[in-house]
């Protein structure tokens, strides 16, 4: 049987990093609302790129946030999950950071010319893995491009 087991904080954080896929959880008056989105991480934010106007842009700015990333192998029956929480902040283009701005960016899902970043830094950032012996970093089908986890 397969048992479940706390991913250490170094490895949630290296598993977001190396991520490009994930959700976005938000509440809006009627209700929580999951939302797709590429990603990336700067510092300790994820940035999530979006259009004005949009569900994102309008319920994230000072809201408190949920964002998973994970991956599941079900033929082997195992996978995990991280999870980061904050609060939200809309942010222009001018507004990023020098770090924000050098990160690698999102692809986008439409093709637009106005964006606005959702930053999301996270106050607690917890991950769970089902079963051991296995690499979960060495598994994700799509990678960060120039990723490279190095736990020495």
């Amino acid at each position: 049987m397969t048992t479940t087991h706390e991913i250490p904080y170094e490895d949630c954080e290296a598993l977001l990093r190396a991520g490009v896929f994930g959700r976005i959880v938000l509440n809006r008056p009627t209700g929580p609302e999951i939302l797709p989105v590429n990603y990336t991480v700067a510092g300790d934010a994820v940035l999530v790129r979006t259009a004005p106007g949009t569900l994102l842009d309008r319920h994230a700015h000072g809201a408190a946030l949920v964002f998973e990333v994970d991956h599941a192998n079900y033929e082997r029956w195992h996978g995990w999950s991280v999870v980061a929480r904050g609060v939200g902040q809309r942010v222009s283009r001018d507004q990023l950071t020098s770090v924000e701005r050098s990160a690698p960016k999102p692809p986008p899902w439409v093709k637009r010319e106005d964006e606005v970043w959702i930053r999301l830094p996270w106050v607690t950032l917890t991950g769970r893995r089902l079963g051991r012996g296995w690499n979960p970093l060495a598994e994700l089908p799509v990678r960060r491009y120039g990723f490279e986890y190095d736990r020495s």
